[in-house]
């Protein structure tokens, strides 16, 4: 069980070498997962979330690995920052600020991204922590709609599919985050290489 767990861990590292830059890992805890369910229990304390860290920080020399904190990646609009406290559970998140509805999954993804890419600072105020961008020249919003909006809203979704009306948004976190990509293993050069489609 634990090899096959190793090499599924080994596989998912090399095609993140193979197509990543810069990669950025939530810093999770596991003693805040836990549940008065013993199977879960069982499942989350036998998860080798680090392992994968490890291989890529091995891997990946020349390129960085950066422990991200995850509170509040979604729970705030990565549009315009607004806070969102009363998800509840819910699959889709609403922004009372911008009015953008996104899947809860994806706009966390975005906030990770944002958070890679820009840097970030943590504050406290009124003794709640508070996560904010370090972003220089544009907006957010601008950011948002010139980088982001447009993978979301193209003439296709990132899958390839049509779109059924011409303001639709992505269907789903898996399409928008999954997109359909072939790959072939080179053994000699340890890397996955993509397969023009």
């Amino acid at each position: 069980e634990r090899n096959r767990a190793g090499k599924h861990q080994l596989e998912i590292t090399r095609v993140i070498q193979s197509l990543c830059g810069p990669v950025g890992l939530e810093e999770l805890k596991k003693q805040g997962m836990f549940t008065r369910s013993r199977i879960w229990n069982r499942r989350i304390s036998r998860s080798d979330w680090r392992g994968t860290a490890k291989i890529l920080e091995g891997r990946l020399w020349e390129v960085k690995v950066v422990e991200l904190d995850p509170y509040g990646s979604s729970s705030y609009c990565s549009r315009c920052g607004w806070e969102n406290r009363d998800l509840n559970g819910a699959d889709v998140f609403v922004c009372g600020g911008c009015g953008l509805r996104i899947n809860r999954q994806l706009n966390a993804a975005i906030n990770l991204y944002m958070r890679l890419t820009f840097g970030y600072t943590t504050n406290w105020e009124d003794g709640k922590k508070r996560v904010e961008l370090r972003m220089e020249g544009a907006s957010q919003k601008e950011w948002w709609d010139r980088v982001v909006l447009p993978s979301l809203v193209g003439g296709c979704v990132l899958t390839g599919a049509e779109r059924s009306d011409p303001d639709e948004l992505v269907r789903g976190l898996h399409d928008a985050v999954k997109p359909k990509l072939h790959y072939a293993y080179d053994r000699y050069a340890d890397a996955y290489l993509r397969i023009p489609t």
